[in-house]
């Protein structure tokens, strides 16, 4: 039996499916456009999935022989039936969030030594975290509806469907946010159990 690949080589792959013979970097392209708003997949990886899928027999590479000497990536039978597999497969992965905002505020001192001035800075400084991150929820917002309002994803499939997540999810956040600035320094008191 196969080794299992890393969900990055299903990124690949699927990208193959709905883009046959794409380059990396219009490869690059599209995940900046589609999945990019919700899997962090660096360039970097990019090509180096696409090698070692080459490898495996699961992509194959063409390169333009004059010019730039792109290469063209595809799917072979092997690497659609792989990626197939991998979505009828059942999966019970959970969602990871990598926010630098959360982590910020997580680290935030919840008491100043009862010290005036300390706990004012802190709660300055929670107001200005929230204050950014309503404003940097709002743009990410505001670029799911463009991709919505472009009509490239129709209502109804599962693209779109992701996208609407991502709506949902950038809502939830801004309300968030906007509570922690209302009134931060609920955030500054006598100290709990720490998590």
């Amino acid at each position: 039996m196969p080794t299992a690949l890393p969900v990055s080589a299903y990124v690949v792959l699927g990208l193959l499916s709905r883009h046959e013979g794409a380059t990396p970097y219009q490869l690059d392209q599209r995940i900046r456009r589609s999945i990019g708003h919700f899997w962090v997949f660096p360039r970097s990886q990019l090509y180096a999935e696409a090698g070692r899928l080459v490898r495996r027999g699961l992509v194959v590479e063409r390169q333009e022989e004059g010019g730039r000497h792109r290469r063209t990536l595809s799917l072979t039978e092997e690497g659609r039936r792989e990626l197939c597999r991998w979505l009828a497969a059942p999966t019970r992965a959970i969602t990871e969030i990598h926010d630098e905002g959360l982590l910020r505020l997580y680290f935030q001192p919840q008491t100043c030594d009862a010290d005036a001035t300390g706990a004012a800075d802190t709660i300055d400084a929670i107001t200005r975290l929230a204050t950014e991150q309503i404003r940097a929820h709002e743009g990410q917002l505001a670029e799911y509806r463009l991709l919505v309002a472009s009509g490239t994803l129709p209502a109804g499939s599962p693209q779109r469907a992701t996208v609407e997540v991502g709506l949902r999810f950038e809502r939830m956040l801004i309300d968030f946010w906007r509570e922690i600035a209302a009134s931060p320094a609920h955030l500054v008191g006598e100290t709990g159990d720490e998590v």
